[in-house]
């Protein structure tokens, strides 16, 4: 059987970035030319042209016209393409990915509280009420309880580390969990909020993370509900 076109695109592509990844290339680095290409992984001219544009749409190689080809310089929107384009070709495991916020929220309150960072509690507190306002007046909480989560995220003052929780979220807006709660469990959530607000006041760490944990039990039940009937 012949191998489609486009799986030796596929092929280009991850032996591109794999190589990437081995030889550690950082932005702007140079890379093999079109011709190079063709020569080292021994495939057509069209295979080649059809992987660069696939690599620099997600943002990973930037072809200069008549100028060869560079490492990109990675921003938050080509990252989040490349997200896109390896959820709609991989998925993702929403419960992996849930654990994996969970760490990434769970070490924000221990960086905030070990490392006695001088976190803005009244933006918290504010963030907190607004929330509480969309559950009295029936709107939709996601977006204040987003904005609190990740402003607990950015009080780390670690930019590596807000960075890389945004890029959680860019895959969360790709999976769009529908999950629907009901009031008394919102209000619940806006009072683990102000627990976990009272904790960081208080640099309580055990009661911090043990708060989160709990406010993370909705949502796993959820997804455990989904898997069953899946």
């Amino acid at each position: 059987m012949a191998i489609q076109k486009t799986s030796l695109v596929e092929i280009a592509i991850e032996r591109i970035k794999s190589y990437i990844l081995e030889n550690n290339l950082k932005p702007n680095d140079k890379f093999f030319t079109e011709k190079e290409l063709v020569e080292q992984l021994q495939v057509s001219r069209t295979v080649i042209r059809e992987a660069l544009i696939s690599l620099q749409t997600v943002g990973i190689l930037h072809v200069k016209p008549g100028g060869g080809v560079y490492i990109a310089e990675p921003t938050l929107d080509s990252i989040s393409t490349i997200l896109k384009h390896h959820y709609d070709t991989y998925g993702v495991k929403i419960k992996e990915l849930l654990e994996t916020r969970e760490i990434i929220e769970l070490g924000a309150l221990r960086l905030i509280i070990e490392k006695q960072v001088d976190v803005d509690i009244d933006s918290l507190i504010n963030i907190n009420e607004s929330y509480y306002q969309t559950i009295i007046e029936k709107q939709d909480t996601k977006e204040f309880d987003r904005i609190f989560h990740q402003s607990l995220i950015k009080a780390t003052k670690n930019e590596t580390y807000y960075h890389f929780s945004e890029i959680i979220h860019e895959y969360f807006k790709l999976v769009k969990i529908d999950l629907v709660e009901k009031e008394t469990a919102l209000i619940q959530a806006y009072k683990q909020h102000l627990e976990i607000i009272e904790a960081i006041k208080t640099k309580n760490l055990q009661i911090a993370q043990n708060i989160m944990k709990e406010h993370f039990i909705p949502i796993y039940s959820f997804i455990n509900q989904v898997e069953e009937k899946a």
